[in-house]
């Protein structure tokens, strides 16, 4: 998989985490939220947090990419050049899943009787994004029997890879770009927030 020359997955790294906040409410407790909603806003954050760390780590790939193939020709005779070539893949594959994981969860949560009131324009956000999601989640799912039975796209990559441009990851005919990822991540990230807030 070729590495673009610059990086264009947003910096997430400064958006603080939610799991000490979700520590504290554990500590004193949670009353007035049925079991049921405790243990899907524990899974909730928690999947916020691994979806957040696996994007950061699936960009680190993309920056080491870039300074690899930045380091002096002389450096490189003595050391060899260092390509990681599934890196990448690995881990912004755990990301999607996370976040279709995300998708369904909140939908539980939208569906028991005390529900966060979280504004329209974040909800219809996430939920225009959706789709994209879900379907670059079920390519990675079903790739091998999209393999066995000769269904894959020509010219395309059968695992999730950069696009051409480097401004997106894709698979088969299906992509997202990394400023729509940043986007629904920032924003299941705000869900979490009001998600701590039920009482």
């Amino acid at each position: 998989m070729p590495f673009p020359p610059e990086c264009k997955m947003p910096d997430l790294s400064h958006l603080e985490k939610l799991s000490n906040r979700l520590v504290v409410q554990l500590l004193i407790g949670e009353p007035g939220i049925t079991k049921k909603v405790s243990l899907y806003r524990r899974n909730f954050i928690r999947l916020i947090e691994k979806a957040l760390l696996e994007y950061e780590q699936a960009r680190q790939v993309i920056l080491d990419q870039i300074a690899e193939a930045n380091r002096p020709a002389k450096e490189m005779e003595k050391t060899g050049r260092y390509i990681d070539l599934f890196g990448f893949t690995n881990h912004i594959e755990d990301c999607i899943n996370a976040i279709r994981r995300i998708y369904k969860l909140l939908e539980r949560i939208k569906a028991e009787k005390v529900s966060p009131s979280i504004p329209r324009e974040i909800r219809r956000l996430v939920e225009s994004k959706n789709d994209n999601i879900a379907e670059l989640r079920n390519q990675v799912e079903h790739i091998d029997d999209i393999i066995l039975n000769d269904e894959l796209a020509p010219n395309k990559p059968m695992m999730l890879a950069i696009t051409k441009n480097g401004d997106g990851v894709m698979i088969s005919y299906y992509e997202i770009k990394f400023t729509d990822l940043a986007i629904i991540l920032k924003n299941m990230r705000e869900i979490g927030e009001y998600i701590l807030e039920l009482k």
